[in-house]
């Protein structure tokens, strides 16, 4: 089993969500209201730098989570070819679990 940690800007949230169920993850979890700093700026979330970001965590098995991965990649690649070469608030992360069983 893979792990796979999506860190996006809200605004993005409903396209991220039917492109994960357009491609078969089904089962994930969102965490709303996350702050931070990256190659897009601080995220402060308040009336003057309104952005705000969140994370998305699903479990998958190794063949959905590649697959996903690969049209996360797509996806990021054509936001950035339309913001013409601006950095965008989209990062993915994948990890092994070194346990598949229920704890």
């Amino acid at each position: 089993m893979k792990i796979l940690i999506i860190v996006a800007r809200d605004s993005m949230l409903s396209d991220l969500e039917g492109f994960l169920h357009s491609n078969g993850v089904t089962a994930y979890t969102i965490l709303s209201n996350v702050m931070g700093k990256g190659v897009t700026g601080r995220v402060y979330g308040t009336f003057l730098n309104p952005d705000i970001n969140v994370l998305i965590f699903a479990i998958l098995p190794p063949d959905l989570a590649d697959r996903a991965i690969s049209g996360l990649k797509t996806l990021h690649t054509t936001r950035k070819e339309a913001s013409q070469n601006k950095p965008v608030p989209l990062k993915v992360f994948s990890l092994s679990l070194l346990c598949d069983e229920n704890v």
